[in-house]
C-alpha cells in the first residue's frame, strides 16, 4: 500500500510538472520570458504559484527546462533520421522533413529561440544546445563529401543554406502568407516545402557529384605507362 502511494505521488508530480511546462511554453511563445510571470504560468495551467517554484527553483531555470525539452526531441529526431537506412540523400531529405515537422508540431519554438536570438537573456543557452546540432551536421557532411570541403558547396554553408530555408518559412509566416495569400503553414503548403526542399537538395547533390568527379585522380592509361608520364 505504502508503495502505491508512493508510486501515485511521483505520477501526480510527473504531470503537474509536464502541466507546469506545457503552460510555460505556450506563454513563453506568446508574449516572451520578460512578459511572462510565474503567476500567469500558474493560473494557465490550474497550480499555485508555490508548486512552480518546487518544481522549478527559479523562472529562469523553468524557462531552461522549456529549451532543454525542445532541444532534446529536436537532437534524437534528426539524429534518428540521419542515423537511419537509405542512401545519403534518402537521409538528408528525411532529415530535411523531420525538420519540418518539427518546427510544425511544435510552433513556439521558433518564435521563443527568435527572440532570445536577439540578444535575449537566455542567447547564451541557446547557442550551447544549437551549435553541437550543426556540428553534428557538419561532421557528418564532412565525411560523406570530402571534396567540398572549404569549397562553396562546403558542409558549413549547406548547413546555413538549407537551416534558413527550413526556419524562414516558420519566423516570417505572417509576411509569407500576406506574400502568397494562403498560410505557409498549412498542410498542403508544408509538403509544397517539402518537396521544394527535396529538389533543391537533388540539385545540391547533382553539383557535389560532377565535383567529386572532377577532383578524382584519373586512372593511368596504358600509353601513359609507356611513355613514363
Amino acid at each position: 500500500m505504502g508503495a502505491q502511494l508512493v508510486f501515485l505521488e511521483d505520477l501526480v508530480a510527473t504531470s503537474a510538472r509536464a502541466d507546469i511546462l506545457n503552460a510555460a511554453d505556450e506563454l513563453f511563445g506568446q508574449l516572451g520570458f520578460n512578459a511572462t510571470s510565474t503567476r500567469e504560468i500558474a493560473q494557465s495551467c490550474g497550480v499555485n504559484k508555490a508548486l512552480i517554484h518546487y518544481h522549478f527553483n527559479t523562472k529562469d531555470q523553468l524557462f531552461g527546462a522549456v529549451l532543454d525539452r525542445y532541444y532534446d526531441k529536436l537532437d534524437a529526431a534528426l539524429r534518428k533520421a540521419l542515423e537511419g537506412r537509405g542512401t545519403m540523400q534518402v537521409r538528408l531529405a528525411r532529415t530535411l522533413d523531420g525538420y519540418v515537422d518539427f518546427l510544425a508540431d511544435n510552433p513556439s519554438f521558433s518564435r521563443i529561440v527568435q527572440r532570445e536570438a536577439s540578444g535575449g537573456k537566455h542567447l547564451d543557452r541557446i547557442v550551447a544546445r544549437t551549435v553541437p546540432i550543426f556540428e553534428m551536421g557538419i561532421a557528418w557532411l564532412d565525411h560523406e563529401f570530402p571534396a567540398t570541403a572549404g569549397a562553396e558547396l562546403s558542409a558549413p554553408q549547406l548547413i546555413m543554406s538549407f537551416y534558413g530555408m527550413v526556419v524562414s518559412t516558420f519566423t516570417y509566416a505572417p509576411v509569407l502568407e500576406e506574400l502568397l495569400g494562403t498560410s505557409p503553414l498549412s498542410a498542403r503548403s508544408l509538403k509544397l516545402r517539402k518537396r521544394h526542399l527535396h529538389r533543391m537538395l537533388d540539385l545540391v547533390m547533382e553539383s557535389i557529384r560532377a565535383e567529386a568527379a572532377a577532383t578524382k585522380p584519373r586512372k593511368r592509361t596504358q600509353s601513359t605507362k609507356g611513355t613514363g608520364r
